[in-house]
């Protein structure tokens, strides 16, 4: 009774909403894998235009999905109190790494969690990351050089792999202090480990599905995003790393020398393997991902990257072909064409919040009342719809990192552009995400050109087994040695 029961709410209070399946609400489609959770959420989102906020039904469970940029600010920033929380359960003593994330706490304990990883991601510390980074993309453009001269003309790869060995490298060097082999050896134990966490699989996808979509039965089962295998793994890498740095009386100041200690107090290994594990999850999971859909748009727009290459060659000669971090943070146009993908690729394409205290939305429309959401109700953010507005974006379907520049971002409507989400629970690794995918495109476009293989599946399709955008069948690329 109360399962259909509950699917009645948003008819009874006269909130616009789209009209339910009698067993999976509005997911029916995403149950049997026929589309992506954020691909619903879209398409609600574009069907009741002219409404602040809908009803929606995340299988029995009604919650509201936010479509006016104001009222995003209310439930991200203005008024966070009342919708404190992600709406996810994941045990931290059977997922540690995730669990542990400050992404996925929950209270006062995301207060302690996040004030323990905040200090990594400083600005001083990103500068220190610098130079770690680019180290990456050198072992990556002679990784590249190395391939094309054994294969002739072009080197293809799946784009994934190429930021996928790109980003380990680095987390392993920034993490760890380790050279995780990644250019080396196509099944470098690092990679395995990214490949057991994120590969879409039927079982990955069910597994993740539940927890972003039904997480307290994902909790009841007990499922986790990162397998124990790899959690162990990396209890391994952090005790041997320490032994080896004592042992040889070695110190970096870097992200593993500054996480052994907090607050003049000693880390537990526990507290390391959450912290590692965590930047290991972020820095190669999302941004992988992320780096992903850049190279596909630079692919398929090559006047943007012949003018990206143009901007690239003309700092390097000024430079003398070394660029410092000083100068890095000024590259304007790749900075455009970074926020450009990001607004039409955003790898987690929606996010859901949990109500934790009542509030109140104004009328949905001149013949309603007010509507106080109680606490427990789910509450959708709904970032492809909004990057694909065209109120917001005009021509949304089309790539323009144009929008992105000085002169125009100022007329950009404020959360309408939320790839980092925004206020106190905002992306906390968004300086050394951004950091990496700066470093990658500056790199390849300094030396490389890059086209669209025709393995790619053209229109992309998103894969319905990932719960972070991924390209169905992957994106392949030809990469070509520019002639200048």
């Amino acid at each position: 009774m109360y399962w259909t029961s509950s699917l009645t709410q948003w008819k009874k209070l006269d909130i616009p909403h789209e009209k339910p399946h009698f067993l999976w609400g509005n997911f029916e489609e995403v149950i049997y894998q026929k589309k992506t959770f954020f691909q619903i959420y879209e398409n609600i989102y574009r069907t009741f235009r002219n409404v602040p906020y809908v009803g929606v039904y995340i299988i029995n469970r009604p919650g509201l999905l936010i479509r006016d940029p104001k009222l995003v600010k209310e439930v991200v920033l203005t008024n966070f109190s009342s919708f404190h929380d992600n709406d996810f359960i994941v045990d931290e003593e059977i997922d540690p790494i995730f669990g542990g994330n400050p992404f996925a706490k929950k209270g006062a304990k995301w207060k302690i969690r996040r004030a323990t990883h905040t200090p990594q991601f400083s600005s001083g510390k990103i500068k220190f990351m610098y130079n770690l980074v680019n180290q990456g993309g050198d072992r990556m453009t002679r990784y590249l050089a190395d391939k094309i001269s054994r294969s002739g003309e072009k080197y293809t790869i799946e784009a994934m792999e190429l930021a996928a060995k790109f980003t380990i490298y680095n987390v392993g060097n920034c993490a760890l202090g380790i050279d995780p082999r990644t250019f080396d050896e196509e099944n470098a134990e690092l990679r395995e480990m990214g490949r057991k966490i994120i590969e879409p699989t039927f079982y990955n996808g069910v597994k993740q599905m539940l927890i972003f979509v039904l997480p307290s039965l994902s909790h009841f089962l007990s499922f986790h995003i990162v397998p124990k295998e790899v959690t162990e793994r990396f209890r391994i890498l952090i005790k041997e790393q320490k032994q080896y740095r004592k042992e040889n009386n070695i110190v970096r100041n870097d992200f593993f020398e500054n996480i052994q200690e907090y607050k003049g107090e000693k880390t537990t290994i526990e507290e390391m393997v959450v912290q590692a594990g965590g930047f290991f999850l972020d820095a190669f999971a999302t941004n992988s991902m992320a780096l992903t859909f850049m190279l596909y748009e630079l692919a398929i727009n090559l006047d943007v990257q012949r003018k990206l290459a143009e901007e690239v060659d003309k700092l390097l000669t000024s430079n003398n072909g070394n660029i410092s971090y000083e100068v890095f943070q000024e590259i304007p146009y790749l900075d455009a064409v970074i926020a450009e993908s990001l607004r039409k690729h955003p790898p987690l394409a929606a996010f859901t919040k949990i109500c934790t205290k009542t509030f109140t939305f104004p009328p949905v429309n001149d013949n309603a009342k007010p509507y106080t959401i109680e606490p427990g109700t789910p509450v959708v953010i709904p970032v492809m719809g909004l990057h694909y507005d065209d109120k917001y974006f005009p021509e949304p379907q089309r790539f323009d990192p144009t929008r992105f520049l000085d002169e125009n971002k100022k007329n950009i409507e404020p959360y309408t552009y939320i790839p980092f989400n925004e206020g106190p629970r905002a992306c906390i690794g968004k300086k050394f995400g951004l950091l990496q995918s700066k470093m990658m495109l500056l790199k390849l476009v300094a030396e490389y050109e890059i086209r669209l293989n025709a393995k790619t599946k053209t229109p992309l399709e998103y894969d319905v087994q990932s719960v972070l955008l991924a390209a169905q069948g992957g994106v392949w690329i030809d990469i070509y040695k520019r002639t200048k």
